[in-house]
């Protein structure tokens, strides 16, 4: 039971961090919100969602909410669970190409985690910091619309706790993070 309320508890402040940070956001200046897609397969973490808000001149700062997955099964006396959801902050500066095309690169840091249920009341969790640099370009249809590709080349380091042998495993690794975005601008 002790495990089940640690999973809530976690659930309850990683939504409320996620939302404080948006709402954080209000003010002037453009801003940009969209959705990211990696993949066709729209299961897991094949998608996302960013908002971005113009700190000064052709610098933005920006903040991805990688999907995760929310996962309840009940199966007799057995319950299962997982959650993954992942957030990114980060500082990107432009430059315009032409009149419609923009290049961006900086900066980002990001947090992932997963806690997932094993056996009972066993819980499985990993977080995992990482560090990574966006490299992007936009293309501008009109003055509210807007697409982009990007890539964030990342190094992260990866903590795995489980309850059932009491273990702490530590890992370190790199990816690439290709997506797709729809964009639309304020």
């Amino acid at each position: 039971m002790k495990n089940k309320n640690f999973v809530t508890a976690l659930l309850f402040f990683g939504c409320f961090f996620l939302f404080s940070a948006v709402h954080a956001q209000d003010g002037g200046g453009k801003r940009e919100v969209g959705l990211q897609f990696s993949s066709l397969d729209f299961t897991g973490s094949s998608f996302g969602a960013f908002f971005k808000k113009e700190k000064k001149e052709n610098v933005y700062r920006r903040i991805r909410f990688a999907a995760g997955a929310i996962d309840f099964g009940l199966l007799e006396e057995t319950t299962d669970f997982n959650f993954a959801a992942a957030l990114a902050i980060g500082r990107e500066k432009r430059k315009a190409l032409d009149a419609k095309l923009i290049f961006y690169h900086g900066p980002e840091f990001a947090a992932r985690v997963q806690a997932v249920t094993l056996w009972e009341d066993d819980i499985a969790m990993t977080i995992q910091p990482s560090f990574g640099w966006v490299i992007g370009l936009q293309h501008s249809f009109n003055d509210r619309w807007a697409i982009n590709i990007e890539t964030i080349p990342t190094f992260y380091v990866a903590a795995n706790i489980n309850t059932i042998d009491e273990g702490l495993l530590f890992g370190v690794g790199g990816s690439n993070f290709v997506s797709l975005g729809v964009v639309r601008k304020f």
